[in-house]
């Protein structure tokens, strides 16, 4: 039974699996051979030991709402150029998900902000790797005056939703975020300094708060 399940795991990661498939280590950069680890088999390092579970990468999205109108920012550039989304870019691998998003939205239109709450995350099974994609709510922390570099960001205002029609390509998950939030999600856990991880030496941890 257990190999039949094995089986069937393997075989419907397959295709997933060969894509994401490298040769040397990202690490010491010694040759990967395969090894069976986690009921699978997977690129490993002899040499170091380590283990290659895939490729990922994390996306990132701020939702900023004043007066009932939400932070919308026209892309200037691919992928979507022409596009309005909420602003919010890619993850770098020195910063946890909420400093990414406060980090992209001053890139893109020059406000401080915060984030106060987790509300939504997509996860993508895409061609080269596997994206999970965080959506915060902000806080302005600072003067609401829009600055964009006219590059990145062609056009950036506060939008309510029954002028999302007018703006023409709307990203969906963008304005589903934007009309259907509530105005609560998961919250930054105070003291989460005490909850330290296993490994690792910078964390942020987002959860229900009593």
């Amino acid at each position: 039974m257990a190999y039949s399940i094995l089986r069937r795991r393997n075989a419907q990661y397959e295709g997933l699996a060969s894509r994401m498939t490298v040769k040397f280590c990202p690490y010491c950069g010694a040759e990967l051979a395969l090894k069976v680890t986690g009921g699978r088999e997977r690129p490993a390092c002899p040499s170091c030991g380590r283990v290659v579970f895939g490729r990922f990468s994390i996306g990132v999205g701020g939702l900023l709402v004043r007066g009932g109108r939400a932070l919308l920012v026209q892309r200037g550039e691919n992928p979507g150029k022409g596009r309005w989304t909420i602003p919010g870019g890619y993850c770098e691998e020195d910063e946890t998900p909420d400093a990414a998003a406060v980090r992209e939205v001053f890139e893109e239109t020059g406000l401080r902000v915060r984030a106060a709450e987790l509300l939504a995350i997509r996860n993508t099974l895409r061609d080269n790797d596997q994206n999970a994609y965080y959506v915060f709510r902000l806080e302005l922390e600072g003067p609401a005056e829009i600055t964009i570099d006219g590059k990145e960001t062609v056009r950036a205002g506060f939008f309510a939703p029954e002028e999302f029609d007018a703006l023409g390509d709307l990203a969906p998950f963008s304005r589903w975020i934007a009309e259907h939030h509530n105005g609560t999600g998961l919250r930054r856990v105070p003291g989460e300094k005490y909850l330290t991880p296993l490994v690792g030496n910078r964390w942020a941890l987002f959860g229900i708060v009593e």
